[in-house]
């Protein structure tokens, strides 16, 4: 997987980056079939001017698909947590579709009978 990180009105802190290498190895681990090439994701960190408050947004460019996801929070880690829940669950819902479980779920639900 590609990854770039940019940092916004707040200078990189290395606390972070091991972090962000743990949360990146998570959605690696969920995409495991597309090549490394394929998949790019691009990080933005930003510390709001003047107010305490961060805002994490993560653009995941995997074949067929763009994910996004833009969380905030009080620091930077809050922020990074909640984007990459928002994103691990969209890649989750991605790779449900690609294999057309949501059909089966409804077929499912069809095939109960009814009282």
């Amino acid at each position: 997987m590609i990854y770039n990180v940019l940092y916004k009105n707040l200078e990189p802190m290395p606390q972070v980056e091991q972090h962000l290498e743990k949360k990146i190895q998570k959605v690696q681990d969920l995409l495991p079939t597309f090549d490394d090439d394929a998949v790019k994701l691009d990080i933005a960190l930003e510390k709001h001017a003047r107010r305490e408050e961060y805002y994490a947004s993560l653009t995941l460019a995997i074949p067929r698909k763009t994910l996004r996801a833009k969380e905030k929070g009080f620091d930077a880690f809050n922020a990074v947590n909640a984007a990459f829940d928002e994103l691990l669950r969209e890649v989750k819902k991605f790779k449900d579709m690609l294999k057309r479980e949501h059909t089966y779920k409804a077929r499912r639900a069809e095939k109960k009978p009814r009282k």
